[in-house]
């Protein structure tokens, strides 16, 4: 039987909950703290919103030469519709 697999997450910018491709959904260094995230270099990976990941966006497609990894993924057009509008398919995972 095949599957599909949505991420359900609190956005590590702003707070807010949303639901994404676990897979595809856009991330920034962060940690942690009580019940709230803050930048941390150094932390691992955590998920941020799709509200959040557009205004992201714009930086990346400005070529902000502070941004050290882009993934080429981010410049497709369907991008947003694919992370942050359809689950993974359980071959994807």
């Amino acid at each position: 039987m095949p599957g599909y697999m949505s991420l359900v997450f609190d956005c590590a910018n702003c707070g807010r909950p949303d639901v994404a491709n676990p897979i595809l959904v856009l991330s920034i260094p962060a940690r942690r703290e009580g019940d709230h995230y803050v930048p941390d270099p150094n932390g691992p990976r955590e998920p941020i919103c799709r509200n959040c990941a557009l205004q992201a966006l714009e930086r990346i497609r400005s070529d902000d030469p502070t941004l050290t990894s882009v993934s080429p993924e981010l410049r497709s057009p369907d991008y947003f519709d694919r992370a942050y509008g359809t689950p993974a398919a359980e071959i994807d995972l």
